[in-house]
């Protein structure tokens, strides 16, 4: 993939990635500070409480996320310390809350469940320890109060949070499944693939090549190898640039692929030099086929400047003394050098 295009997809990423921690942290602490603030409101908690309560719960989404935008080098690495910061809240309002079974370990749980899909047992484990730690400190600061018993309000304000943060959760985890199978498939499309043209690059060609001699070997069914060269590309780079040069390899792919049955196997095996395997074909259909190929390649006017180009062709069709793929190559790259010393812009067989 071109350096542009990763890079592209790599800030697509990093937008995506920020943009679900928002939402699930927005959600989140908006349901949990619903819960939270039902208990402080038994509790006749002073106004400073309040406020921070207001300010984690609604706030801080706004600001974690921004921070992770700022962060064009290591996101990943400033949201695991949103999360933590997260989990040691939890912990500060489990010990203002007094131990309130219910919301307590609400809190509890579901902070630790969003830090092991984001980070794995490891992180999850750090973050347990910041909250119990920011728990015992705010405990102390406190006098210990313990009252875990939780009034039937408290149950009612608990329930959104009990019933919609896993689901969101849920939702979430399954597009983050679904994005990476997309991704998983992209990149072996690239690992198959050229970039440029489409095309299949030059390992995949070779074991479709593989394939089919092997194919040919165990029920005789024969097949034709077709090397092609465009003529005198380094002078349409040196003298139009590589940029031209590109151009005119993506079109002739496109016109390549337009000329050939659903059943050929086309590749690019080098810069200016592609690969065809005509399966169940002799070379005397080979033939018509490239035949076709080049009449229309000569007609054709390449990339903006309407470039005029030839190709040279060599065919092979499999044979008994074909023994492996580098023999077939070898009996088409021989074809394919003999079309260029008779002149270009022809078609050999080789033996």
């Amino acid at each position: 993939m071109p350096t542009d295009a990763v890079r592209d997809l790599a800030e697509q990423n990093r937008s995506r990635y920020g943009q679900r921690m928002y939402r699930m942290r927005a959600l989140g602490l908006g349901l949990g500070a619903l819960c939270v603030g039902a208990v402080l409101y038994e509790h006749a908690a002073p106004p400073a409480l309040w406020a921070l309560l207001a300010a984690h719960g609604f706030l801080w989404p706004h600001l974690a996320y921004w921070r992770v935008k700022r962060q064009h080098d290591a996101p990943l690495q400033t949201e695991l310390q949103n999360l933590t910061f997260d989990a040691a809240m939890g912990g500060f309002w489990i010990a203002a809350m007094q131990f309130d079974a219910l919301p307590s370990v609400l809190l509890a749980v579901m902070l630790t469940m969003d830090k092991v899909i984001v980070g794995g047992g490891r992180f999850a484990v750090r973050t347990l320890a910041a909250m119990a730690l920011t728990c015992l400190a705010a405990c102390a600061a406190w006098g210990f109060a313990f009252e875990p018993f939780t009034s039937y309000p408290v149950v009612l304000a608990c329930l959104p949070f009990l019933a919609i943060y896993p689901t969101a959760i849920g939702i979430a985890t399954h597009s983050l499944a679904r994005r990476a199978r997309q991704q998983k498939d992209l990149l072996e499309k690239m690992a198959r693939f050229d970039a440029a043209t489409g095309l299949m690059n030059r390992q995949q060609w070779l074991h479709a090549a593989t394939h089919e001699l092997k194919r040919y070997q165990r029920a005789g069914r024969t097949a034709v190898l077709v090397l092609i060269d465009i003529d005198r590309f380094k002078d349409i780079n040196d003298g139009y640039g590589h940029t031209v040069g590109d151009e005119v390899v993506e079109e002739f792919a496109r016109l390549l692929k337009a000329c050939l049955r659903d059943v050929d196997t086309s590749g690019r095996y080098g810069g200016d030099e592609f690969g065809v395997v005509m399966p169940d074909t002799r070379w005397e259909e080979a033939i018509v086929a490239a035949e076709r190929l080049r009449r229309q390649v000569a007609a054709c006017g390449f990339s903006k400047r309407a470039l005029r180009c030839t190709v040279s062709i060599g065919l092979a069709e499999s044979h008994a003394g074909i023994a492996s793929v580098s023999d077939w190559i070898n009996s088409a790259d021989s074809a394919l050098y003999r079309a260029k010393a008779q002149g270009r812009d022809c078609i050999v067989v080789g033996c």
